[in-house]
């Protein structure tokens, strides 16, 4: 009995000159990091402004005030400038009103700025809106391959696979100026060559997650993608003339709704 009463104050002993310092060691060091924290987590935060309203009633108008100026010599105008009024039209209208709107797996959003948006349908709501007659709900929910076969004749379409992102940019630079839309791995956007530079316009889960107009060549969405499917929508003739004939039906339409209304 008096060696176990031994050993165990020969223990406590042991316990007190070894552990207990660590012990106390460990509190003090914790302690300190708990403070570093909390002054860390008391510094201003900075945020970034949100963007004022875009009335975006009034770019529709725009788009429609654009075809009432074209519709009577559309037929004598040359493809090229048929082309550059369809790009410039959705790129300086119904385009940037989209820019910072926020992204989700989910979202379907139909008023910029407002709720959250997916990349398909941000890709079919922007050509809806821009005057093309679509069915935005359904194409948004195709994979993108077939949005772009269902929109896009063959011979304006093209394919890639592990290409690199330079070899990417200069077909593009090739195919010239205007609107593509392409089709990524598990992803879709607009593709804008203005002449100059080759942006890539697209509701995203990267970065800041929502709509984002950045340079092509430094996307990392571009460059990750193993296929991509690419078609040139503003070239397509079939495309052009829906564009220009749709102002026409939506008149009729209303004609009709006003004057022969069964209410």
């Amino acid at each position: 009995m008096i060696v176990s009463l031994w050993k165990l104050s020969f223990v406590e002993s042991y316990f007190n000159m070894k552990i207990l310092p660590f012990i106390f060691l460990m509190f003090f060091l914790a302690n300190c990091k708990q403070k570093k924290l909390n002054k860390i987590a008391i510094q201003p935060v900075v945020t970034i402004a949100a963007k004022p309203l875009i009335n975006y009633d009034s770019c529709k108008k725009e788009i429609i005030n654009v075809k009432e100026n074209h519709h009577n010599d559309w037929g004598q105008l040359s493809k090229e400038n048929k082309e550059r009024i369809f790009t410039n039209s959705l790129t300086n209208t119904i385009l940037p009103s989209w820019i910072g709107t926020q992204w989700s797996f989910n979202g379907i959003s139909q008023v910029p700025q407002q709720g959250s948006i997916a990349c398909g349908y941000f890709v079919t709501t922007v050509l809806r809106d821009g005057g093309v007659n679509i069915a935005r709900v359904k194409l948004a929910q195709c994979a993108s391959e077939e949005m772009i076969r269902t929109l896009v004749q063959p011979k304006y379409i093209k394919r890639f696979s592990n290409v690199t992102i330079e070899n990417f940019i200069e077909s593009i630079h090739q195919q010239g100026p205007g609107l593509y839309i392409v089709g990524l791995d598990n992803h879709t956007g607009f593709i804008h060559n203005d002449g100059t530079e080759i942006y890539f316009i697209h509701s995203t889960f990267v970065g800041s997650r929502n709509v984002q107009k950045e340079k092509a060549i430094n996307s990392i969405v571009l460059k990750s993608s193993k296929y991509k499917v690419l078609g040139k929508i503003s070239t397509d003739e079939k495309i052009l003339a829906n564009w220009i004939k749709q102002k026409l039906r939506n008149k009729f339409r209303s004609f009709f709704l006003n004057n022969y209304s069964l209410n």
